[in-house]
């Protein structure tokens, strides 16, 4: 019997090559799309480093469109793989569970956009505020994206040839990290103020060290274990490179979401090399790499003075680098101290919260956080901000509490689902990407997204509602 193709309303053979695409098709296709669009996300990124110390000046503010711009390449990337993976019908329950939740947040957030459509200069409901970060709708909209086609991969190798190109970015964000140490490195580097001594910090292509901490943390875990349990000579090489410095450099941002993901992830790893031991496998070369990394971190930090910057990071990086905040001054009313994280992010909460109070369904709009906080010239307004620093209360303030509760619920969903699948499947990607989406899903208590770092984070939280299939 002749062998026959699916075809569309009776078109062509050739016109149907999506619903005739193999396994390996279709596994080889995702492969080459998120790796195109990773690459342009890392790209555009260091371009924008470079393009803000270098050549812009002070007066023009568009470098910063040029993360978003990366990112919207590989968003219409990824949704590309998941329309393949609907039109041939190889969604499971558990990956069209995941697509509802992400279509319900994404009507929220269009109902916030349509809300937000103002007349207020130089802001753009979809591309965002020009003088601030330009991630208004595109850029949420992207890391939805993003999670929808990773949520469609049912093949193992093809998140592990991803993994193994983020590791390599990994390999890359260190070495931009090392050379920030450098003065004439034309990439940013971090001299933090609003302390007596100015101290260096590492900040790669993410912006800010707060943003390489998340960055470095998701992968660090995904190079130590892979380095653990990828048997390919080469790329096991790649990832084994990348712990060292990826566990330095995570500390080395001396954030509390650093030092928090320092011991998260040591615990984690050693977990998983002790169930290794018991069924004769060994991974002691990745681990130690980790822990010297850790070591050497810990050690020169302390030398000069155990620290927790996360204040003087926030405000350098909103108010020093993007002029999205306003001043810090000890002078103003309501002031908090800089120094602690005990005041600081109750501080930002607040910001939050009261914007909540008065936009609790719709949000504020897109990237449009600041404008409630001004009565003149935006940014003018000493301690005024654009982000609260935790993103759960940031998706509450800009596109209301019911799309808070989606995002909230898709990422409770996602790390379940990867809690679920790295006990009952051998696969370590699981492993990898359920620790990274429970630390994170922690995390997000205390940290914004980013164009330049989230959409690795929910590419990671997409594959724990991954269904591995044979040929």
């Amino acid at each position: 019997m002749a062998k026959t193709h699916k075809t569309i309303f009776g078109t062509t053979e050739k016109s149907n090559f999506i619903l005739n695409m193999t396994s390996d098709q279709f596994s080889k296709t995702a492969s080459v799309l998120f790796i195109i669009g990773f690459a342009a996300v890392f790209i555009s990124s260091a371009a924008a480093e470079i393009l803000s110390n270098q050549i812009l000046n002070e007066a023009n503010y568009d470098w910063k469109i040029i993360p978003s711009v990366g990112l919207a390449i590989a968003g219409i990337l990824s949704v590309s793989i998941f329309i393949i993976a609907f039109i041939k019908q190889t969604l499971t329950k558990k990956q069209i569970a995941a697509a509802l939740i992400g279509l319900a947040l994404a009507v929220f957030m269009y109902i916030s956009y349509i809300n937000g459509i103002s007349t207020i200069a130089d802001y753009s409901p979809f591309l965002g505020y020009r003088y601030g970060r330009y991630e208004g709708l595109m850029v949420p909209l992207s890391y939805l994206f993003i999670f929808l086609g990773s949520i469609s991969l049912n093949r193992e190798k093809t998140v592990n040839t991803v993994f193994r190109f983020f590791s390599l970015i990994m390999l890359l964000e260190s070495i931009w990290a090392a050379l920030q140490f450098i003065p004439s490195f034309p990439g940013h580097y971090y001299r933090i103020p609003y302390i007596v001594n100015p101290v260096m910090l590492p900040s790669g292509t993410a912006g800010s060290p707060a943003f390489l901490a998340v960055l470095m943390a998701a992968g660090l875990t995904v190079s130590v274990f892979g380095a653990m349990h990828d048997k390919a000579p080469g790329f096991s090489a790649v990832y084994t490179a990348a712990v060292l410095p990826a566990s330095f450099f995570l500390v080395k941002t001396q954030t509390l979401t650093g030092y928090i993901s320092s011991a998260v992830i040591l615990a984690a790893v050693l977990s998983d090399c002790f169930r290794n031991r018991k069924n004769g496998k060994k991974g002691s070369l990745p681990i130690t790499l980790m822990i010297t990394g850790f070591a050497a971190a810990y050690g020169f930090i302390l030398i000069k003075g155990f620290a927790v910057y996360d204040g003087e990071i926030i405000w350098h990086d909103g108010c020093g680098r993007l002029g999205a905040f306003g001043q810090y001054s000890a002078n103003v009313e309501g002031t908090f101290n800089i120094h602690s994280i005990g005041d600081i992010y109750p501080f930002l909460w607040n910001k939050a919260e009261e914007i909540i109070r008065h936009f609790p369904v719709t949000g504020i709009g897109p990237d449009a956080f600041l404008f409630s906080q001004t009565s003149g010239p935006l940014n003018d307004v000493p301690l005024s901000v654009d982000r609260p620093y935790s993103e759960y209360l940031f998706y509450a303030a800009s596109f209301g509490i019911p799309a808070a509760v989606s995002l909230a619920a898709l990422f409770f969903y996602s790390a379940a689902n990867g809690v679920i699948s790295a006990a009952g499947n051998k696969s370590w990607v699981f492993k990898a990407s359920m620790t990274v989406a429970v630390l994170y899903t922690a995390a997000a208590v205390i940290t914004n997204s980013t164009a330049t770092v989230t959409p690795f984070i929910w590419f990671i939280f997409g594959t724990c509602c991954c269904t591995f299939k044979e040929d």
